[in-house]
């Protein structure tokens, strides 16, 4: 189609976050470098049990039975009925398939926007700080981390919510910025 990565913002929510953040960590590695990245309740960590998992149960509609449970969904998405082992979860480490754990230098301008009250916000929260890390000398604005009070995993869908309409109004004024 011949568009150059440097005119493409890529962009994802869940499961879909984990693969637009993969493929910008893959892109950079390659020598490109995408306008930037829109991520929208990423799920980014397919090996590890963080405290929200727990914490926010009784408010997000995600469930997450443990890493050993063959109904896991990392386990059901990255190796369906492959039994657990310490091989899979080193493979389930790797930064193309948990991209929290990527190096993010020189890496483009993101927006991450999430739920407080996500299952996985702890490992969104780590992505965040994995990014700006990598980046301690960008001007402001060029990584954005917005928690969206009492919302739950991809609020942004439910577009009668006012904070859906103010997150998805937010990621249009990111992207034109760009």
């Amino acid at each position: 189609m011949g568009f150059r990565a440097e005119d493409i913002v890529v962009a994802g929510d869940s499961a879909g976050g984990n693969l637009a953040l993969s493929l910008t960590v893959l892109l950079r590695h390659t020598g490109h470098c995408t306008r930037g990245l829109l991520l929208l309740s990423p799920w980014v960590d397919l090996t590890t049990e963080r405290p929200s998992i727990q914490r926010n149960a009784k408010y997000d509609f995600l469930c997450a039975p443990p890493l050993e449970s063959p109904l896991n969904p990392a386990r059901t998405f990255y190796a369906p009925g492959r039994p657990l082992s310490p091989e899979m979860i080193t493979e389930m480490a790797h930064p193309l398939v948990s991209p929290v754990y990527a190096d993010f230098a020189k890496f483009p301008p993101t927006l991450i926007q999430a739920g407080e009250k996500e299952i996985i916000i702890d490992e969104i929260s780590q992505l965040y700080e994995n990014i700006a890390a990598h980046n301690p000398n960008a001007k402001h604005g060029r990584y954005v981390y917005e928690c969206y009070a009492d919302m739950i995993h991809v609020f942004h869908q439910f577009l009668d919510l006012p904070d859906a309409q103010y997150a998805i109004a937010k990621a249009g004024e990111f992207i034109k910025a760009l």
